[in-house]
Order: C-alpha cells, then sequence, then structure tokens
C-alpha cells in the first residue's frame, strides 16, 4: 500500500509539472503576426469550473496530437482541478495557433505539430527526470531534444521561405507603385488638361470661356 500510495504521488507530481504552465511557443513565426499574433490567456479566474468549449478543444488536440498527455490530464482532473484548469487553457491555446496554422499552410502545419510533439516529449522526459533519475531517462531526454532542435530548425527555414515570399511581393507592389508615380510625372500636363475638360463639360461650359463685355 505504502509503495502504491508513493507511485500515485509520484505520478502525480509529474503530471503537475509537465502540464503546469503547458504554454506551448507555436506560431510565434511571422506567419502568426499576419493571424493576429498570440492570444492571451487568462489566468486570473481561481474557479474549478471550466470552460467545456475549451475542454474539448483541448482534448481533442491530446488526442490527434499528444496521446501521452492523456492519463496526466486525468490524474490532474481528479486531483487538482485548478492546476487541469489552467492545462486545458493552454492546450486550447496550442489547439487554436495549429488550427491557425492548417488554414494558412498545410507545410506550416505539419512543421509546427511536429514542433509541439516534440516540445512536450522534451518537456515529459524532463519531468520524470525530476521526479526520478534514470540513465535511459537521460538518454531519451537527448535523443529527445535533438528531435526538438532539428523541429525548430525547419520551422526556421520555413520562415526565412515565408518572409522572402512577403519580401519579393512587397517588392512587387513597391515596382508597380513606383511606375504608376513615374507615368503621372511624365504626363503632368496632359492629365492636368484631360481633367479640367472633364471637369467643364460635365459643369456644361464650353471649352474657353467668353470674354466678359465691358
Amino acid at each position: 500500500m505504502v509503495k502504491d500510495s508513493q507511485r500515485q504521488r509520484l505520478a502525480l507530481s509529474l503530471s503537475v509539472i509537465v502540464l503546469t504552465g503547458f504554454a506551448v511557443s507555436i506560431l510565434t513565426p511571422s506567419w502568426a503576426a499576419d493571424s493576429g499574433g498570440n492570444p492571451k490567456v487568462d489566468r486570473s479566474s481561481t474557479t474549478t469550473e471550466i470552460d467545456r468549449n475549451l475542454e474539448s478543444i483541448a482534448i481533442a488536440l491530446v488526442n490527434n496530437q499528444l496521446p501521452e498527455l492523456e492519463p496526466l490530464l486525468d490524474r490532474l482532473k481528479a486531483n487538482e482541478p485548478a492546476q487541469y484548469n489552467n492545462a486545458i487553457r493552454d492546450l486550447a491555446r496550442s489547439a487554436k495557433r495549429l488550427e491557425a496554422a492548417k488554414n494558412r499552410d498545410q507545410d506550416i502545419y505539419e512543421i509546427e505539430s511536429k514542433l509541439l510533439q516534440a516540445q512536450m516529449h522534451v518537456k515529459l522526459l524532463a519531468a520524470k527526470l525530476k521526479v526520478r533519475d534514470r540513465q535511459i531517462d537521460r538518454e531519451a531526454l537527448r535523443d529527445a531534444v535533438t528531435t526538438l532542435i532539428e523541429a525548430e530548425m525547419k520551422r526556421a527555414e520555413a520562415e526565412i521561405r515565408y518572409t522572402k515570399q512577403r519580401i519579393e511581393r512587397t517588392q512587387r507592389q513597391l515596382a508597380i507603385a513606383e511606375e504608376r508615380l513615374e507615368a503621372k510625372q511624365q504626363n503632368f500636363e496632359n492629365n492636368l488638361d484631360k481633367t479640367y475638360q472633364q471637369l467643364l463639360r460635365s459643369a456644361g461650359r464650353s471649352k474657353e470661356k467668353k470674354k466678359d463685355a465691358k
């Protein structure tokens, strides 16, 4: 019974460590800024009531992307409702960011999904080591960090590509604007006379005003 109780406490500690402050920094690249940036999470409430819509979104993310978190969430829900609520809010925020990435570009979505999974795996292994130091977990953590860094590099490469595309679009828009300005400058007198005559006709006036009689 003592060993069972100790295992339960260790499992709960692991759940709290992994899921507390699970604010994954996905979608911070330039494509996120175009989508309105990073939504803020309200942590001012201390109520144990959970938003069922947020919970549904968070659970869907866990089922589809982060199945390792499922037993940890269950432990928090049963033993630490306030911590569970915080975890749900953070997971829901990550889910919404992933959805924004999916709506924007499938490649970006795949990159962000892998990055999210790598971040979670690293945090899970680090939490295990905090609870109990084992060589097998140390080795797994090093491998997981390698995967995480590779995922971060993939995102950095994608951000560079995306930023270059934005610069190219801006340069094309600038070139068009410069051409329009140059055309107006070169045809200033013609445009002036044409617009002036059009306004005269709209006003029902002849091109040349007769001299006023003295």
